[in-house]
């Protein structure tokens, strides 16, 4: 039963509206809300920069100093 639901809507013609509400619902779902509100407004988040503090003692292991090792 599910399959030719599904089979009907595929087959269907849609209007120029269904198709444009479709193709947005999908464009939501595949960047987000979030992200295409920041698109549309031109603000972008802040990048979190992390700085190493060169008062903190050195871990030992890998990745403690620059060079991974």
């Amino acid at each position: 039963m599910h399959g030719e639901n599904m089979r009907d809507r595929l087959t269907s013609e849609v209007t120029r509206k269904q198709f444009l509400q479709y193709l947005s619902g999908a464009i939501l779902l595949v960047f987000g809300l979030d992200n295409l509100i920041s698109l549309l407004t031109g603000h972008r988040p802040s990048k979190h920069v992390y700085i190493h503090d060169p008062s903190q003692q050195p871990s030992s292991g890998f990745g403690a100093s620059k060079f991974g090792v």
